[in-house]
């Protein structure tokens, strides 16, 4: 037999550093084993209040922990447990049978009202619970729904980088080491995901409030066993790029019970002028999106950027030709971008009109608009659309292989170049 009182005062930070934070609370327990070491009998309660713990990794502080245990025989029967986060709290039961001293099976009933699961800058999330969970050995059984009343996800910013491109292949990932190396387990996942009034999306220029539903499915922890059904629509918003502010006249992610992570887009996102409505429809998956140019009623791509960007047609001599360049290039994929870059150079009469990206990153961008004056003589200016630099460049043939560039901007100079050509 043993009674007594526990008082837990950081032990767990101990034990979990980095997960756990700020532990505390109150273990009070009457408990009685007999029987044989194979067939033991337990007896007794544990009661366990005034517990709380704050979660780093989600920005949450857990309060007013109690837990109620009854033993009996090989079987822990949690009559109740209570935890409180933020405004809600979650409650519930939960039973464990054992079985020579091993896990045979369990069950529990999750359940609560506005418990807040994560509270960091970039992701503000409450959850309303009605789950189901079974499992035993080698397995684990999620049914039920989960409504989340409140959702607010923020875009962080982070710096440019150069991303590797899509054909490379990463030897030894960890990622996909951990992946592998987890230990099997039979996963059987069926949780209709149900968004409330207030979830809203602040993130890559959107601001926007979302409804509907998703039901998930997965068979195992892999990513691609993760399947959903349902969809996931914009109640309103707005979607606003390098000074361009949309209206998302319609928004809708369909699942339609593939991968969760590539479900199909139905977006379009208008500018009125008048009686003008101009803007970019998106279809395909969120890795390969398709954006093309709409308006109605139907009209050149070029004037409808300009409509977008400049709020009337483009004409002749426009001034503003670096932002359009910079709009073809933020808002279209990259060959719906150069069709249009190219019918722009046309239109203006140019030789060389492009949108050059640093290090593979729009917010490096530069224009540079060239004309040839003679055949041997090339002159072109470029400027920075992020920063206050430009630079011109003079570059005059020589002869067949020679070539004299000089440029003047942040640094000047002359260079000579001799020209090999392979054939």
């Amino acid at each position: 037999e043993l009674t007594g009182t526990l008082q837990e005062d950081g032990l767990l930070m101990a034990l979990l550093p980095g997960v756990v934070q700020e532990s505390r609370g109150t273990l009070k327990v009457d408990l009685r084993l007999g029987g044989s070491w194979q067939q033991p009998d337990f007896g007794g309660e544990a009661r366990l209040s005034e517990a709380g713990a704050y979660l780093p990794a989600a920005g949450i502080r857990l309060q007013e922990v109690s837990i109620q245990a009854r033993l009996a025989g090989e079987e822990i029967r949690i009559e109740t447990f209570r935890v409180r986060s933020g405004p809600g709290h979650l409650e519930g039961t939960a039973n464990i049978r054992l079985e020579n001293w091993r896990l045979q099976e369990y069950s529990a009933t999750i359940g609560g009202k506005r418990f807040r699961l994560v509270n960091l800058p970039e992701l503000q999330m409450l959850v309303n619970p009605d789950l189901k969970v079974e499992g035993g050995p080698g397995r684990l059984a999620i049914q039920g729904e989960v409504v989340l009343p409140e959702l607010l996800l923020r875009g962080r910013e982070q710096e440019a980088m150069i991303s590797p491109s899509p054909d490379v292949v990463i030897i030894d990932d960890p990622a996909v080491v951990t992946a592998e190396a987890d230990l099997p387990l039979a996963i059987d996942l069926r949780v209709r995901v149900v968004l409330g009034d207030h979830v809203l999306v602040k993130a890559e220029g959107i601001d926007a409030r979302l409804e509907g539903a998703v039901r998930v499915t997965a068979t195992s922890l892999q990513g691609d066993d993760f399947t959903g059904q349902g969809e996931i629509r914009v109640a309103q918003g707005h979607y606003s790029t390098y000074g361009v502010r949309l209206r998302i006249e319609r928004g809708t992610i369909l699942f339609a019970g593939g991968p969760i992570d590539r479900p199909t887009l139905d977006i379009l996102a208008l500018r009125t002028i008048d009686e003008v409505k101009a803007g970019v429809r998106v279809t395909g998956t969120p890795q390969q999106p398709v954006l093309v140019l709409y308006s109605e009623p139907s009209m050149p791509d070029s004037d409808i950027l300009a409509y977008m960007i400049l709020g009337h047609p483009v004409g002749q001599g426009e001034g503003n030709v670096n932002l359009l360049m910079t709009a073809a290039g933020a808002l279209l994929s990259q060959g719906e971008s150069a069709v249009l870059q190219d019918r722009l150079k046309r239109m203006f009469g140019l030789d060389v009109l492009e949108l050059e990206a640093g290090n593979g990153e729009v917010t490096g961008s530069q224009i540079t608009i060239g004309k040839y004056l003679r055949p041997d003589l090339y002159i072109s200016f470029g400027q920075s659309l992020f920063a206050n630099t430009n630079v011109v460049r003079l570059r005059y043939n020589l002869g067949k292989k020679w070539q004299l560039e000089s440029s003047v901007g942040d640094e000047s100079g002359v260079d000579l170049y001799y020209r090999i050509e392979f054939r």
